[in-house]
Order: C-alpha cells, then structure tokens, then sequence
C-alpha cells in the first residue's frame, strides 16, 4: 500500500515542489488548497490551481485560511485511513501551527512535523524574539532589538527615542507575512509599515518587532531535515534577485554546496537541535558589512526548496519515510556543483504588478538551470501555468489600450 500524504499549503508553487518530491517515492497525495475565497467541496476542472493538475495528485480539498477548525475536520473526515497512519506536510506557517495545536486529536491518524517532548511548542518557535535569543546562544549574529510593538484592535503607539533607520517585521510571520517587513527611515514610514500590517493582512491585534536596520549585501536561505537529534543540510541558496511582490523570497537565485560555509551551518544545525525541531525547515540568512546575520527560521519547506530536490537531495521524501520509521541512510544528503534556479510564481507576479518587464520575465526564466514548474514527465501543470500567463498578458495588452484611449 502507498504511503498517504496530504499537503496542505496556500502557494501552489509551493505545494507543487513537495508533490513532485514525495511522488518520488511512491507516495498517494492528497492537497488542500488554504483559500480566501469561499468554496464547497471540490472545485471543478477550471478552477484548480495549478498544483492540482499533476498527475500524482489523487484528491484536492479546499479550505479558508482563517478556517482552522474546517481545516482540522477535513483532515479527520475525508483524510484519516484506518490502515495507516497519513503523514502531513502543512506548508504555510499558519497550517503549521494549526496541526501542532491539535496535536492531541491528529496524532492517532496522522504524522506531522512537531517538536520533542519538553522543547516548547512550534508557535513559541515561531515568535521572532524566540529565535533571535537562541540564535545569540548559538553563536550567530542577529540584529540589535530596538523594541516590540504591540497592536490591540487596530491601534498602537510608537514610543520615542526610537533609532532610525529600523526594521519592521511581524513578531511571527503567520501574523502579518513577509510583507509586513519593510526599512522605515523615520516614524511616518514606521506607522505606514504597521497600518499595511493591519489593513492589509486584517489583522487587528499583532505584535511587531522592530530591529537595527543592516544593510544587505547578500541574502541567502538554506534548507534541512531534523530528526530531532541529526540535521541534514545540504546546500546554501545565494538569491541573486528578489521579488518585489513576495517579499523576501527569491525570484532567481544559484544553488550550491556548502563548501565554505560549514561553520556557519553547524551553527545552524545546533539551533535547530536545540529548538528540537523534527521536520523540514528553512532559514534566511544575509551577509551585511562582511558578516552573516541571522534572519528567521521557517518551521516548514522553504519556497526555493524545489532547487535542491532537483539536484538530487530530496527533503520531504526524507521527512516522510524518517516518520513512517523507514531508513534515510541510503539518502542522498548533500549536493555537488551549482545551478541557477527560477521560481516562475514570483517571475509572474512581479510582472503581473509592474515591477519588471516582460523581457526581464523572461530573461530570467530563459536565463536558469532549473525551473520549478516544468516536468515532461508531469506536464499539465506547466500547460494551467502557460493558460493564466497567456490569460495575463491577453488582460495586459487590454489595459494598456484604454490607457491609451
């Protein structure tokens, strides 16, 4: 019998990366789309996203973002199976929380990503503050804490004395997203920064940090799989351009070995051990005045993460079969060599809202190694992707025509 896993995610970049990486080993997936818009059961052929048209997707669910209790309920109703315990790949920092704070009423049916015994839960991991303290004991850098923000039902006060410039950022990143991550050169620019968090992402009660200001050099991110007591990391991804539109993920970047980095990475490795994360993650790092800081750690797969399965070292594959109990020691753990990856959502978005060209689009898709969409062995996904952008560009040219008009 193939092993169950059900992806649960709202990107379908994303959740596209991991059904190609399971179905790697066999496995029998299931997706459910986390929406903002309403649906009843499953959605009919021309409304999937994108992810959905794969082959190796067998059922799709659908489930507002805000709707965590739903969420759970489809899980038990329409997921459970009597003769195996499924495995859950949440894909978004939300989901995570939401399976591991129904931990007690999932963990007869399913296996999920989840921290050892007396370690804490994910949502006190996922609290910036958290992982900024552990990361100094760890021995990495980290911004200066300036202060933390605090917003109840829409209103805040921004105490004085404060250096600019600084940083904002959502104290968890579920709480406001990568967008909420902006400079601020003064207090107007601060107070725009905290009223796009509340207006924006509508959320009405909040905790924000603000941080030093580091001027970046380079960003990078790195992804890994932790037992709880070994963690795997295999490569270092330097981001050579990034969104725009999706801040803080990578529109085009190298993927490489850790040569070079290995002291830096056990560090890395040493926060997650001491966070006793069992799972997939991923960290964002950037070099500022010849230093590398610590940024966040994501508790879930990262969205460059489709770059190193495709160089031969696949992490939910070793996540799954570490939790059904099957061995890992034959798994590849470490890539040679380089490639220069594009993630085509965030070539599409940032061409749908202005922010390059259609030359510049695709220059970079034209311009990498590997593409995260494409499969001759999985090929309708890439042909839904082909539909919306020739959907995209049809609605560009109207627009620019009654401009003109």
């Amino acid at each position: 019998m193939a092993q169950k896993v059900v992806i649960i995610g709202h990107s379908f970049s994303s959740r596209l990366s991991i059904i190609r990486s399971v179905a790697q080993i066999g496995c029998d997936i299931t997706v459910i789309v986390m929406t903002g818009f309403k649906r009843d059961g499953k959605t009919i052929n021309d409304k999937k996203p994108i992810d959905c048209y794969s082959k190796y997707v067998r059922n799709v669910y659908y489930c507002l973002r805000t709707a965590k209790e739903t969420l759970i309920q489809i899980l038990l109703n329409h997921c459970a199976d009597s003769q195996q315990k499924v495995v859950l790949i949440p894909d978004s920092d939300d989901t995570v929380v939401a399976i591991d704070n129904n931990r007690e009423r999932l963990k007869d049916f399913f296996l999920f990503p989840h921290i050892i015994p007396q370690s804490g839960n994910l949502e006190y991991w996922m609290d910036k503050t958290h992982q900024k303290e552990l990361a100094r004991e760890v021995g990495l850098n980290t911004a200066d804490l300036l202060q933390v923000i605090e917003i109840v039902d829409g209103r805040y006060d921004i105490p004085s004395g404060l250096t600019y410039p600084c940083f904002s950022k959502p104290l968890a990143t579920m709480n406001g997203g990568k967008g909420g991550m902006r400079c601020c050169n003064d207090e107007e620019e601060l107070a725009d920064a905290l009223d796009y968090i509340i207006i924006q992402y509508k959320i009405k009660d909040v905790k924000v940090l603000i941080e030093d200001y580091k001027e970046i050099e380079q960003e990078y991110a790195l992804l890994g799989f932790s037992n709880g007591k070994e963690v795997v990391i295999p490569a270092i991804l330097r981001f050579l351009s990034v969104s725009k539109h999706n801040k803080g993920i990578a529109r085009q970047g190298v993927v490489m070995p850790i040569d070079g980095f290995e002291e830096l990475v056990d560090r890395f490795k040493q926060l997650i051990l001491r966070i006793g994360f069992v799972g997939v993650f991923d960290i964002d790092f950037y070099e500022s005045e010849g230093e590398f800081y610590f940024c966040e750690a994501n508790l879930r797969f990262g969205g460059s993460g489709y770059a190193i399965t495709k160089m031969g070292v696949n992490l939910p594959a070793m996540m799954v079969k570490y939790l059904t109990g099957e061995s890992i020691e034959d798994m590849n753990r470490y890539i040679s060599g380089t490639a220069i990856y594009a993630n085509e959502r965030m070539c599409m978005d940032d061409w749908s809202y202005g922010y390059i060209s259609k030359k510049e689009y695709h220059r970079i898709l034209d311009g990498s190694d590997i593409r995260f969409i494409p499969d001759d062995n999985d090929p309708l996904p890439e042909q839904a992707y082909q539909k919306k952008i020739r959907t995209m560009r049809f609605k560009k040219a109207i627009k620019q025509l009654l401009s003109c008009c």
